[in-house]
């Protein structure tokens, strides 16, 4: 199987992200990088405060509590979205590239995902390979998966999950679930750095898994596509990958 180490941002017109881009990558990875220690002292300090309290036999006051708590969820919070930048700006870069069969690696990431979803799998052909990092591969399928059971009303969604190979040149994989669905006005925005369509106190993540999804599929030139039932009640993702080569080759 081949196999090498390269940066893909700079890889020419396969993966067709340009200098200027590849440039801010590095930028938002070294700042975030170096923010996230000053962040996890954020962390830390409010039960350093609490514990010197403790020894000093004080009674912290009740506001005083909640503010150290808060303090302690808006760091959190904080370190959760510079991880999510700092894996934003990783995409393609130094990742073992090889051939790799993309049912295979989808079904040893379903293996892998604890639920209690109802996930059915159609459809997996294992005759076609795509060139792609192996982490890069496994992480678009989770954040696919994922999504699918972290937006749904009660965490326990109905999943089908279809992947076949579209022509013979492309795989294709559709991620479908019974959720509330994703108005059609809003629907461009669910793939922006950051973005969340529901509010702060409802969901706690950093808003970059579908973000990070589609930099992901469009540094191997491939492309994703959400669309919401005519119904306004469940959504399906479609990820559609080139593929390089073959089993049968």
């Amino acid at each position: 199987m081949e196999m090498q180490s390269q940066d893909l941002h700079a890889n020419g017109p396969n993966y067709p992200l340009g200098n200027t881009e590849s440039e801010l990558d590095e930028i938002m990875y070294r700042i975030s990088h170096d923010l996230r220690a000053s962040v996890r002292a954020l962390q830390e300090l409010p039960c350093w405060i609490v514990e010197d309290l403790e020894e000093a036999a004080i009674q912290l006051p009740g506001k005083s509590a909640r503010h150290l708590k808060l303090l302690s969820s808006h760091a959190t919070r904080l370190d959760a979205m510079l991880s999510g930048l700092l894996e934003y700006s990783r995409v393609g870069r130094m990742q073992q590239v090889e051939l790799l069969n993309p049912s295979e690696i989808l079904q040893d990431v379903l293996e892998d995902i604890s639920i209690s979803s109802r996930v059915t799998v159609h459809d997996l052909v294992a005759d076609q390979l795509v060139r792609m990092g192996e982490t890069d591969l496994k992480r678009v399928f989770a954040i696919l998966v994922g999504n699918a059971i972290g937006f749904h009303p009660t965490h326990s969604p109905e999943i089908v999950v279809k992947a076949q190979a579209l022509d013979s040149v492309n795989w294709q994989l559709e991620v479908t679930d019974d959720g509330p669905g994703i108005p059609e006005e809003v629907r461009h925005l669910i793939f922006m750095p950051m973005s969340k369509l529901v509010s702060r106190d409802q969901e706690d993540g950093a808003g970059m898994g579908l973000a990070i999804l589609k930099k992901i599929v469009r540094t191997y030139g491939g492309k994703v596509d959400v669309r919401t039932a005519a119904s306004g009640k469940g959504t399906t993702f479609t990820v559609i990958l080139p593929v390089l080569s073959s089993t049968a080759e």
